[in-house]
């Protein structure tokens, strides 16, 4: 008995499974002739007849039978050591696909992908920003590999999800804001937040989600939107710090703005929220993928 070549026992494996050198031929892509001399060259080396040949197709000979099992394993194992090779490689080489959502700069992702790209000098990281829902079907149709999402309360995803850190939301004012006496004098309620107008995203965002449904939940209409806006950004934040807009923002922008926002003592419009690295629901975790994992979490 010879040696085996990888090609040769997986094509022996492709005419066992398909019981017909044309159909096994076609599965391969390559011709029916190359794939009876291929055959004929395992038989020679294993020195016995593998199948029974008839007009109808081929069968197993109980000395095929015999060879089957060695024969797929081999190819497993070959398989592996290649997936093996590659992750090797992938792990200082190679393209990661993320998606961001334009608040994912509030979360620690972004941190992690700078440390990964210096310890990885040859890796590409492929960045597309855009809406949670978006990314999410991004992932399923298998565009992206990873993407890092917020969560709120009542959300639920279709992909395989990892926690990976979670932070609040406060309705807020610039310091001076007649609310604030108000909530001095006599406490501060939702109604009273009526006749303000807000510095909010679009409809549709999640945020704007957010405050839609408390004003809601309270039996009050839509709020008065005056400054419709993508993110928080410091312009958005020097606008509110200005006049008696209000706005929703993350605790981290109010720690690092107090001169010009506080947080309004508003129980209903305050919200936790997680961040979350989404996957495809059966994705193979490359080392990369992993690596990204594991900076996030650490």
């Amino acid at each position: 008995m010879t040696g085996f070549a990888y090609s040769e026992l997986a094509c022996f494996l492709a005419v066992a499974e398909h019981g017909h050198f044309g159909r096994a031929a076609a599965a391969l892509q390559l011709t029916q002739p190359a794939v009876s001399k291929i055959v004929r060259r395992v038989e020679q080396g294993v020195g016995a007849a593998l199948f029974t040949r008839g007009t109808h197709g081929v069968a197993l000979t109980s000395s095929g039978q015999l060879f089957m099992e060695p024969a797929r394993q081999l190819v497993l194992r070959h398989e592996e050591t290649m997936r093996a090779a590659s992750d090797i490689q992938a792990q200082h080489v190679g393209l990661i696909r993320l998606g961001f959502t334009q608040a994912t700069s509030e979360s620690r992702a972004t941190r992690a992908v700078a440390e990964l790209l210096r310890r990885r000098p040859g890796l590409r990281v492929r960045l597309t920003v855009g809406k949670s829902d978006d990314l999410e079907r991004a992932l399923l149709d298998g565009s992206l590999d990873l993407a890092v999402v917020p969560s709120y309360p009542g959300h639920a995803t279709r992909c395989a999800q990892v926690v990976i850190g979670e932070d609040e939301l406060w309705a807020a004012a610039r310091p001076r804001h007649p609310l604030f006496q108000l909530a001095q004098e006599q406490g501060l309620r939702f109604g009273h937040l009526q006749g303000y107008s807000w510095a909010l995203p679009a409809p549709g965002a999640a945020v704007r989600k957010v405050v839609d449904e408390a004003f809601a939940a309270q039996g009050l209409g839509a709020p008065t939107v005056a400054l419709e806006i993508q993110h928080n950004t410091e312009a958005t934040i020097d606008i509110v710090g200005q006049t008696d807009l209000l706005c929703y923002v993350p605790s981290h922008v109010l720690r690092s703005n107090p001169e010009r926002l506080q947080s309004l003592p508003i129980p209903e419009l305050r919200t936790r929220r997680s961040w979350l690295l989404i996957s495809h629901p059966k994705a193979h975790w490359s080392p990369l993928m992993s690596a990204l994992r594991d900076l996030t979490l650490g």
